[in-house]
């Protein structure tokens, strides 16, 4: 039976993780711009459920945006239906929206429906513009400026996310939530030493790669990734502080190399691969670090839960590899490794998510920061 301190500690966490941790003025602008785009739109009953999905992976202020959602309460919702309907039929069929007995005949329920949903983007739009403009203007006046680099690590994050301004929009909502929300990024800014040159494979977008630059953590990133549309964001994204290929994960390109992150990446390699991956990066960096984010194979909750949300991103083709459920224990991982000559360390690498996984630190018994990590 759980204790009343540990259910406050619990709720606590749970709070601080819906209110996204310390916010800027232009964080509770975007949030407070959130709630009222979303809030705008006819999808009664879903609001609540759709400012969590947005703003929890985002490290938005959720209870900032769901009270700027209830626009649509039932004193301001008749008007804000009616302007939504005649914006819809302004832009569907170039005429007013004439709410006559007659005109509902023709037009029809779902004539309406479809021109409150059409109106509802360009009016919650225009609300969301209004709203975080005069949100933010108000945040500053109250907070005033923040001291610049006061906060290294947020500074470094949102430098990072600067750099994907020009990414397709889904990119960018994709790497501003990984960084900001994924509690691998603190993780990699904590661990000791210096990264040196450091080999992203299956670098995807290239965010933790760039987030190590910014920290100054590291001398010459490379990365590798198979999806192509990935690698060009990528390369945008990284200029030329990084460089990016095209490649194989099995086809290691031919450079010294200090760290290789494999970050999410094994389970799309089925087991055979994934023993040769690690040996061929092994034999690469035995004076080095493998840094290895997973999940850790065995059964329970949080692993179903990852494991749904992986097999999801492939069958969508999100996500691409050559296997679909190749798992392993983290137990298994570090026992190749440590018979390839490195002492492992397993931390957890979920904290503040629903997800099983674990991050391993495998140090070359030649490294000089090993001890470091004992």
């Amino acid at each position: 039976m759980t204790s009343p301190g540990a259910a406050r500690l619990r709720f606590g966490r749970v709070w601080r993780r819906l209110r996204g941790g310390r916010q800027s003025p232009a964080r509770l602008a975007t949030a407070v711009a959130a709630g009222l785009f979303i809030g705008s739109l006819p999808l009664y009953g879903l609001h609540f459920l759709l400012c969590l999905l947005l703003c929890v992976p985002l490290g938005l202020d959720f209870v900032v945006a769901y009270l700027a959602a209830n626009i649509s309460n039932p004193f301001v919702a008749p008007f804000l239906i009616t302007l939504e309907v005649e914006v819809g039929s302004l832009l569907t069929t170039g005429q007013h929206a004439a709410f006559t007995l007659a005109r509902a005949k023709q037009t029809g329920i779902l004539g309406f429906a479809w021109q409150a949903g059409v109106g509802s983007v360009l009016v919650g739009a225009g609300l969301a513009a209004l709203g975080g403009s005069a949100a933010y203007a108000v945040a500053r006046a109250c907070k005033g400026e923040e001291p610049a680099g006061d906060e290294p690590f947020d500074a470094a994050i949102e430098r990072t996310i600067a750099r994907y301004a020009r990414a397709p929009i889904a990119d960018r909502f994709y790497v501003a939530g990984k960084l900001r929300s994924d509690p691998l990024a603190r993780m990699l800014s904590e661990l000791p030493g210096d990264f040196g040159r450091v080999l992203d494979a299956g670098a995807g977008r290239g965010q933790f790669g760039l987030l190590l630059l910014e920290l100054g953590r590291c001398r010459q990133i490379r990365g590798l990734d198979a999806d192509p549309r990935k690698v060009r964001v990528a390369r945008a994204a990284a200029g030329d502080a990084a460089r990016f290929e095209f490649g194989d994960l099995l086809d290691l390109p031919e450079c010294e190399l200090d760290t290789v992150l494999l970050i999410d990446v094994l389970h799309y390699l089925p087991f055979a691969e994934q023993g040769e991956l690690l040996l061929r990066v092994a034999g690469r960096v035995q004076s080095g670090r493998i840094l290895i984010r997973e999940l850790d194979g065995v059964r329970g909750a949080r692993s179903f839960v990852t494991r749904a949300g992986e097999w999801f991103a492939k069958l969508t083709g999100y996500n691409r590899g050559r296997a679909t459920r190749a798992y392993r224990p983290a137990s298994e991982i570090v026992a190749e490794l440590t018979r390839l000559g490195f002492s492992c360390q397993v931390r957890g690498a979920s904290v503040g998510t629903p997800f099983g996984n674990v991050l391993i630190v495998a140090t070359g018994l030649r490294h000089p920061k090993s001890s470091e990590l004992n």
